[in-house]
């Protein structure tokens, strides 16, 4: 079978195609035939080096396509199966789906809705659970909640727009300026520019002059701002990096603030209504671009690039048709 593989770790030129044996799923297991992978924030880390793995690696943290043969003790999976893979440990500490088949447990596979295809499945399966953790389980979204996103266009920042204007939220999307028509058809009430001087300000006179009960900043940009558009017992959600000098903890204490570290974590349930409220249009899939595995080196350049608005796709050679373009909230582009 065709895979990616990288023997060191670099630029996205260390990734290469080559082929190595179809893997045999052991006990527990199940082998899938990939039909489209996703290059994620945690693939653009293991392949540069932040994230270390034993090399030679196969990289590829989330997949979907349809189950061919089930491994001895598997009884809840069957050949032909539709499946989305977000696993913990997959294109981690283990291969990933950067290839054309791939062997995981059957305990990492989700059912996607027959009115899902795989490309949509794909790209929101990470960022819309880490979205979901950090809004309802770590933040308490409320359907009068007023957030504020910090990053909205990143995965998981687009994500949280949508969810929270389906949960009946009033949100606003902080972001870079250009992006601006396409969040506002997400959800967002307003898209406010992230370079904007007295940002947490222009938050509060969006929401009608009042604070946001959650700011949830996915990308550990603009702490201050972050705090100072909190609204008292706010919730500061964090899911993203950042420079930890830069939080003052005194307007937090003055807010009776809480501040709150999310960690993303896969919920087999939480996924499953995502992908339900996908299969009925509720949720979009925004997808930047797909590329066929031989592009791999061309798909990494353009997911770190500054330039995506959506998921990046790796497809099957095979299964890749010319067709399959940029596209942007479910329009082909």
């Amino acid at each position: 079978m065709n895979a990616v593989v990288m023997d060191t770790p670099g630029d996205p030129g260390v990734l290469r195609t080559t082929r190595v044996p179809v893997p045999r799923p052991a006990r527990g297991q199940v082998l899938v035939r990939v039909h489209a992978a996703m290059v994620s924030s945690l693939d653009l880390s293991v392949r540069s080096g932040a994230v270390p793995v034993d090399l030679p690696f196969l990289p590829g943290s989330d997949a979907a396509g349809e189950v061919l043969v089930v491994g001895p003790g598997v009884t809840e999976w069957s050949p032909g199966d539709r499946v989305v893979v977000v696993g913990h440990s997959m294109g981690l500490t283990r291969a990933g789906g950067y290839a054309d088949y791939l062997t995981v447990s059957g305990a990492e596979l989700h059912p996607i809705p027959t009115n899902v295809s795989f490309i949509s499945s794909t790209s929101v399966g990470r960022s819309f659970s880490a979205a979901w953790t950090a809004l309802f389980r770590d933040g308490r979204l409320g359907m009068n909640d007023r957030v504020a996103v910090i990053g909205a266009a990143h995965p998981i920042g687009m994500a949280a727009v949508q969810i929270c204007h389906w949960k009946g939220s009033t949100v606003i999307a902080v972001s870079d300026g250009r992006h601006a028509p396409r969040l506002r058809a997400l959800g967002a009430v307003r898209v406010i520019s992230h370079s904007a001087p007295d940002l947490a300000a222009r938050v509060r006179a969006g929401l009608g002059g009042r604070g946001a009960t959650v700011v949830l900043n996915v990308t550990g940009s603009a702490l201050p701002a972050s705090v100072q558009m909190l609204d008292r017992n706010g919730r500061l959600v964090l899911t993203g990096g950042g420079d930890p000098q830069m939080l003052d903890v005194h307007p937090l204490i003055e807010r009776r603030a809480h501040l709150i570290g999310s960690a993303p974590r896969i919920d087999a349930v939480d996924l499953h209504q995502v992908l339900e409220l996908l299969g009925e249009a509720t949720f979009l899939p925004v997808i930047d671009s797909i590329y066929p595995l031989s592009k791999i080196a061309e798909a990494h350049r353009r997911a770190a690039s500054q330039l995506t608005f959506g998921a990046v796709l790796l497809v099957p050679d095979q299964l890749y048709t010319s067709a399959e373009k940029v596209t942007q909230l479910g329009e082909e582009g």
